[in-house]
């Protein structure tokens, strides 16, 4: 599988500007909308969270240039709790500045004692610490507002604005954009959370750890594509502990149960539940983006109408995303029979213990996403690249739509 082979094309036909978004973490920031009345911007300095009173700690995570498994991590260490008693309505991009709403079990006491204090790091910080009666699991929350600056242009004002302006046009007048996962979903720098799925969802746990520790896309520090060469090539805890860089904990982590237990299951399953749930979720998200490629390109171009084997739910589109539980049917199961086949897998599969374990039972997600409040904000000179114009727009999303999938429509780089 190759990094292509992951992301759905742009449907849009006009023009696109040559952007490149994320030169800083800054220009991508991420707003999670909890209701209409509750959106967590990162600027901000304090928050009302909603919900009445009771023993769940609640709390906005305010986070720049890390990952969201790594700052809770960061956070479950600092304030010593497990980790698996932090919980979150979803994970935010790596390389963004982001705000969400996380709640914690078990803490009111000490809190009340004065023993657990807000955390406030260049990179993680945590806000408006308030009890709350219910704990957040995935999925508690609206969606997204995003602004968002695309950098490095290099038409003028006068021709990016105009560009912009007309692919709002189009893609208002098209109605629904792919409603695809993005690179994040996969990896940024390591596309590869779709591979350890595969090979979790064949039951071969051994492999996927070594595609965790080992693959490499040459994209990280000299240190770091070292210690992955030696683990794929030997396997060998002690050794790639002893060069492996601090920064890669997860890794660590994994090596050392290695190293302790030499028992693969264990290793993956010492890691948190969430975390151990993206792997299997990423290969069903792979499999939904060569979905929605076949369906458009060989069935309907109409994101807001089913095909036969789609439902209508809330009078949006929605296509199986398959797993355990899932029965398909009509053209959705002529689509997937031939997407399996060449996977060279089946449903049976997804009924492993160990993909059961992981959250395989399959869901359905709309074929389309909508686009709300989208506009620009400003078209300006960028201060960063001499002689070339920056854009900056702002959008809002359902839950579970990417951003990414929306801004390749305006740009040709991501």
């Amino acid at each position: 599988m190759n990094t292509a082979s992951l992301l759905v094309p742009p449907i849009t036909k006009g023009k696109r500007v040559d952007g490149r978004i994320k030169q800083l973490p800054e220009d991508f920031i991420v707003s999670e909308k909890i209701d209409d009345e509750h959106i967590l911007n990162p600027r901000d300095e304090s928050y009302n969270l909603p919900g009445k009173k009771g023993l769940f700690l609640h709390f906005v995570l305010v986070k720049n240039n890390i990952d969201t498994s790594v700052a809770l991590d960061w956070i479950a260490n600092l304030w010593k709790v497990n980790r698996n008693d932090l919980s979150i309505a979803g994970t935010k991009d790596k390389r963004a500045f982001t705000a969400q709403r996380v709640s914690l079990w078990g803490v009111k006491k000490r809190y009340e004692e004065g023993k657990l204090k807000e955390i406030n790091l260049p990179k993680i910080k945590t806000k408006s610490l308030c009890f709350r009666i219910k704990d957040i699991r995935l999925g508690d929350l609206l969606g997204n507002a995003f602004d968002i600056i695309l950098r490095n242009i290099s038409t003028d004002l006068t021709t990016t604005r105009s560009v912009l302006e007309d692919k709002i046009l189009e893609i208002n007048e098209i109605g629904y954009l792919h409603n695809s996962f993005g690179q994040q979903r996969f990896g940024d720098t390591r596309p590869i959370t779709h591979l350890i799925g595969e090979k979790l969802l064949l039951g071969k746990v051994q492999e996927a750890l070594k595609i965790y520790v080992g693959k490499s896309y040459g994209t990280e520090s000299q240190e770091a594509l070292e210690a992955r060469r030696l683990y794929w090539e030997t396997e060998d805890p002690q050794k790639v502990l002893e060069i492996i860089p601090d920064q890669m904990h997860i890794e660590k982590k994994i090596l050392r149960f290695l190293q302790k237990f030499k028992n693969h299951e264990r290793a993956f399953f010492s890691l948190p539940l969430q975390f151990q749930k993206l792997f299997i979720h990423a290969y069903q998200s792979y499999i939904f983006n060569k979905y929605l490629k076949i369906r458009y390109n060989e069935y309907s171009k109409n994101l807001s109408a089913p095909i036969s084997g789609e439902k209508i739910i809330e009078n949006i589109a929605y296509a199986p995303l398959v797993g355990s539980k899932t029965e398909l049917e009509g053209q959705s199961k002529e689509i997937y029979t031939r997407i399996l086949e060449d996977e060279e897998v089946s449903l049976q599969d997804f009924n492993r213990s160990i993909a059961i374990k992981l959250g395989s039972r399959g869901s359905n997600r709309s074929v389309g996403m909508k686009i709300d409040k989208l506009a620009i904000i400003e078209v300006t000179d960028d201060e960063l690249n001499v002689g070339k114009t920056k854009a900056r727009v702002g959008f809002e999303l359902r839950k579970g739509s990417y951003a990414t999938e929306v801004l390749k429509e305006f740009s040709y780089q991501e």
